[in-house]
């Protein structure tokens, strides 16, 4: 005989009730971004809960960026992307890399991590047309050399890396990357003079349009941490 140990069991609460009710009536009713959910009182009757508990599950949609609220009007379905989805954790980024060093010390070694990863796809699917915005983000940084716009055209190189994908993950990703190192350690992306980070530009551009993703890899990862 074996011994059947006290399990507590968990009880759900009414807005998590209501909440998951929310989404399968999103799903059934095929409700697409912009269209309307019915209103409070609608849904009061319909659950049979009070106002409160409608109220908390609707901002638990809006909390994961699947609706908008507006005061007045009828909660509104927003179109759900990777930027969107990224944005959901944008604040508690923030809050991660302006209490502690060693999170923004993490987010550089991701940062070389992700982006070796990157050139070296981008120089085995880059076509033309890949190559030639590539070129266009490369000549933007040459215009702005010397200019406080050099740093955000560097950053606007990196993201035509990204895109050159095809995954929106990636690029949502890099955005974010690039955009939390901007605004917790622009050093990084500026540790060296605008000349010698436009050159490594050029070799990165060179190996991607060479098609060679090891050359690629080699020269992102020297860019970015000054190793070999």
């Amino acid at each position: 005989m074996f011994e059947i140990k006290k399990r507590t069991i968990q009880r759900k609460k009414l807005s998590d009730i209501v909440f998951e009710q929310l989404l399968s009536l999103i799903k059934e009713e095929g409700l697409e971004p912009g269209d309307q959910l019915p209103a409070e009182r609608e849904l009061m009757n319909s659950f049979g809960v009070g106002r409160p508990v409608v109220r908390e599950a609707m901002q638990r949609l809006a909390s994961k960026g699947m609706i908008a609220i507006q005061h007045g009007e009828r909660a509104r379905l927003v179109r759900v992307d990777m930027d969107s989805m990224i944005g959901q954790i944008d604040l508690a980024a923030r809050q991660l890399l302006s209490s502690s060093a060693e999170t923004v010390d993490y987010l550089r070694d991701a940062r070389v991590f992700f982006e070796t990863g990157l050139v070296k796809l981008a120089a085995q699917r880059a076509s033309r047309e890949d190559i030639e915005r590539l070129e266009a983000a490369f000549s933007a940084m040459r215009s702005n050399l010397g200019s406080e716009n050099f740093v955000p055209a560097d950053m606007e190189f990196h993201n035509e890396i990204a895109r050159i994908s095809g995954n929106p993950i990636y690029i949502a990703v890099s955005r974010a990357i690039l955009q939390w190192m901007a605004d917790y350690r622009k050093d990084m992306l500026s540790f060296k003079n605008q000349p010698t980070t436009l050159d490594e530009h050029k070799r990165i551009l060179d190996r991607i349009t060479a098609h060679d993703p090891n050359g690629a890899e080699r020269e992102m990862h020297f860019h970015l941490t000054g190793k070999k």
